[in-house]
């Protein structure tokens, strides 16, 4: 008999691809689009966001239904699995942000569950790669962000701060590149697209950390 992992254990290879098998379904079973990276995006504000967000609030959002995960899975055991494994992932991240890292190569910083699909397509055969290109493949870290600003503008009465003020020019100034990235490639501006997307990440990455600090100097603490 297998021991049941702690709450607080990151999520192995096996593990995330389980989540994305179960994320999967949840996709086919909703009426917007549902993805792992979305998801990791999605939690990722969640843990920096102006005040705890509790699960009968973000389920039905990150859903887009309200009758929560129980309609979606047929199967009370895939059920159970993916709210152990959402947890657990839930809290990783939380710890992450936590961490006092000064590098983002730190093993302690946040690692975003962000597909590569030019590694994936490198290892496809050409008859998928043509019918994944034909599907439409999403531009480096777009649904990442994506995800995250979907809890950014739902809450965005949480996130209200005085018109004009420097608190929200720093707000604004740090959300930016999640809105680069999560913006179609078209509507970018040439110096926009001059930057590498990796570097555009690793600016949201640290933003991530900076809107921890600031709602913690603020009096308000996002918790695990």
């Amino acid at each position: 008999m297998s021991v049941p992992k702690s709450r607080n254990a990151p999520l192995s290879d096996d593990e995330i691809d389980a989540l994305a098998d179960l994320v999967d379904l949840i996709d086919e079973r909703t009426d917007v689009p549902v993805s792992l990276e979305g998801l990791d995006g999605f939690v990722t504000a969640l843990a920096c966001s102006p005040r705890a967000i509790p699960p009968e609030e973000y389920f039905p959002v990150l859903l887009d239904r309200d009758d929560g995960l129980d309609a979606v899975f047929e199967d009370e055991a895939d059920a159970a699995r993916f709210l152990g494994l959402f947890e657990r992932r839930r809290n990783e991240i939380a710890r992450a942000l936590a961490a006092p890292i000064e590098d983002l190569a730190d093993p302690r910083a946040l690692s975003p569950l962000i597909m590569d699909w030019n590694g994936l397509l490198a290892e496809l055969p050409p008859a998928e790669v043509r019918q994944l290109k034909a599907a439409g493949i999403p531009p480096y870290a777009q649904l990442w962000a994506a995800g995250f600003l979907l809890a950014v503008e739902h809450w965005e009465e949480d996130w209200e701060l005085p018109a004009g003020s420097k608190d929200e020019a720093f707000v604004d100034e740090v959300l930016d590149p999640f809105y680069v990235l999560a913006a179609p490639l078209d509507e970018l501006s040439p110096e926009e697209r001059a930057v590498r997307r990796e570097d555009h990440v690793a600016l949201a990455l640290w933003g991530t950390y900076e809107l921890r600090e600031f709602w913690l100097d603020r009096g308000q603490a996002p918790r695990a």
